[in-house]
């Protein structure tokens, strides 16, 4: 049995860069394009009539035009949406991403390495789940309230938390977190820490759009922050934060020689420290080796390590050095990672077998 295509609509706005993507993207077998538009209102009846799974938003130059070719997708026909810059002016990627863009990546050219990256993001960004963005309606209505579950069931002491968990990833990190956090229950039992590498700025956005598909409340964090458990905690760039005891969060100035903000190592080591055998630490798709120093804290402190695998990573960089220096009890797909969670979470200390 063949394996459905995977069904590509670009727009294309001023990239003059169209037909060498197409060639890049239908390189893969599995990815077909299967429409072009040159305006949103010729976009948005495409979405209607080709029923694409992945609308790719090709960019020439900064437009606020930009900003509403994808308010109006997600308004009227929502589904993932990839914004590739061909300048490297980032000022509207926030809006983007507030808008209901999945991800927006500068086009790296056609290099082999580049277009196996395009290939990953593209099957990684065709799984995750939309939801229409009313807001960008002309004639608005408002919209639905998040259901959140009565407060007294997040709010049990922390010693009744099964752990605290503490993700670490960089490249391709917002659409994974954004599937791993949809799997996850608004009763999750336990805090959760990310310390996701974002340009400054950037973290308010992203923190809205993940609020926005899960079920778990999402929260820019702030130094003297309480941990809470099913609260997912945000580390902005700005400063670093990390873990105190009396289960608050401490912020640590950024220093010029800082590679990564925020710092996935500080977090996972003071993770480590203050909880021990109770810490949880996953390292996910990212470039570079930041996190991998605080994922051995957490193995060495008697905490249980986790990492998302190869295949379904972005980017295998981040998780790969953790991997290599053998501090990683499961290695697990993205898809199998909120199961494994859930699985510790009820069923107490980790014992060597998880799904």
């Amino acid at each position: 049995m063949n394996t459905p295509k995977i069904r590509v609509l670009i727009v294309d706005h001023g990239s003059e860069s169209r037909d060498s993507l197409i060639r890049q993207l239908e390189i893969n077998k599995n990815i077909a394009v299967v429409g072009q538009a040159v305006h949103r209102e010729q976009a948005a009846s495409l979405v209607q009539q080709m029923a694409p799974n992945l609308l790719v938003l090709t960019l020439g130059a900064p437009d606020r035009e930009n900003v509403e070719t994808v308010e109006t997708i997600m308004a009227t026909c929502a589904i993932p949406i990839m914004v590739m810059r061909y300048y490297a002016d980032a000022r509207w990627d926030a809006e983007y991403i507030t808008r209901g863009a999945l991800a927006v990546v500068d086009n790296q050219g056609e290099s082999l390495q580049a277009t196996k990256a395009l290939h990953r993001q593209v099957e990684m960004l065709v799984g995750v789940k939309v939801i229409r963005h009313i807001q960008g309606l002309r004639h608005h209505t408002e919209s639905p309230a998040k259901c959140v579950p009565p407060a007294v069931m997040n709010e049990a002491p922390h010693h009744q938390w099964p752990f605290v968990l503490a993700i670490a990833c960089s490249t391709g990190g917002p659409q994974a977190l954004s599937k791993l956090l949809q799997a996850l229950p608004a009763i999750f039992p336990c805090p959760i820490l990310i310390a996701q590498h974002i340009a400054d700025g950037f973290a308010k956005s992203m923190v809205q759009w993940l609020d926005s598909i899960t079920e778990l409340e999402v929260h820019l964090a702030q130094e003297n922050d309480l941990l809470t458990a099913g609260r997912v905690y945000i580390l902005p760039p700005e400063h670093h934060l990390v873990v105190k005891k009396h289960h608050r969060l401490a912020a640590i100035p950024r220093q010029i020689s800082d590679v990564y903000h925020p710092s996935c190592n500080l977090l996972l080591e003071s993770v480590a420290e203050v909880y021990g055998d109770k810490s949880v630490g996953l390292i996910m798709t990212g470039m570079g080796s930041d996190g991998c120093r605080g994922i051995d804290a957490i193995f060495q402190n008697g905490g249980t390590t986790l990492a998302q695998d190869e295949a379904t990573s972005v980017v295998f960089g981040m998780n790969k050095f953790a991997i290599d220096k053998n501090v990683i009890h499961k290695i697990l797909p993205l898809e199998k990672l909120a199961g494994a969670l859930m699985a510790m979470a009820h069923q107490g200390k980790f014992e060597g077998k998880l799904p």
